[in-house]
């Protein structure tokens, strides 16, 4: 029965990561915790090696539809992948029952912002298409650039999220790229910031490798569906569902683990 709920786990999160560009560890983490009973800790960290091939299938659907946006990643990963490394190491020094409370904190944050970006995106009249907003915005402070990489680097170290969850708003919200980019470009960057998070939690003895190589098996193909779905989709109908969705689990992950 676990193995049909790792499975399970494992469409949903593949899914996700594709269509929101997040890695899907922020849905998994939870889902294994209480569907597949893994501990706390365990729970966190063994998504990790099944974020890669999510990230990456998904990844070659945008880069196809040529949503990423290039010149932003080297400074993302710059700064991103040396405090991902970082954060990573700190999570032995919290409990794991803060480190879920905390996981679905950051699921309740996700549900919030994508709602209120597709409220925002019906009162304007439209998505993307009748936006205003540029194509091809100015060039880019890489000082911004290697805040945001230090920041989402971290938590997705020490939250073992992906960092998605820091990087699709920033780039939306700062940066100014449309919904789609900001879902591609942040995916390519939680391709890269799993590798090192991955050895760190494998040598802190934290991953489950019978569980994360049943997960690696199913999101591949999940994730490359997920990201079609994004970009047949208007953005409006991405964020409501994604928001929806995220709102309903984070309370009740929250409750339970208070």
């Amino acid at each position: 029965m676990e193995v049909l709920y790792t499975i399970l786990v494992g469409i949903l999160t593949g899914f996700s990561a594709g269509m929101f560009g997040i890695g899907g560890a922020l849905l998994s983490t939870p889902l294994l915790h209480e569907l597949v009973g893994l501990p706390d800790l365990t729970a966190l960290a063994t998504p990790l090696p099944a974020t890669l091939p999510a990230a990456l299938s998904g990844s070659i659907i945008y880069f196809r539809e040529r949503l990423l946006r290039t010149e932003i990643l080297k400074w993302v990963l710059i700064s991103g992948l040396p405090c991902n490394i970082l954060g990573a190491w700190l999570v032995k020094s919290v409990s794991g029952s803060m480190m879920m409370i905390l996981t679905g904190i950051f699921i309740l944050y996700a549900a919030v912002l994508f709602l209120s970006r597709s409220m925002k995106g019906k009162r304007s009249g439209g998505g993307e298409s009748t936006s205003k907003r540029k194509e091809e915005p100015e060039v880019f402070s890489p000082l911004l650039l290697l805040t945001i990489g230090g920041v989402a680097g971290f938590l997705s170290g020490f939250l073992a999220i992906g960092g998605g969850m820091v990087m699709v708003p920033a780039f939306v919200g700062l940066l100014r790229l449309p919904t789609k980019q900001a879902l591609a470009t942040s995916l390519v960057c939680v391709a890269a910031f799993s590798i090192p998070g991955m050895i760190t939690h494998h040598l802190n003895g934290f991953i489950d490798w019978k569980v994360a190589g049943i997960l690696c098996a199913t999101v591949f193909p999940m994730s490359a569906l997920g990201a079609r779905a994004t970009t047949k989709l208007r953005s409006e109908t991405v964020e409501l569902s994604f928001g929806v969705g995220m709102l309903i689990f984070a309370i009740l992950f929250i409750l339970k683990n208070l």
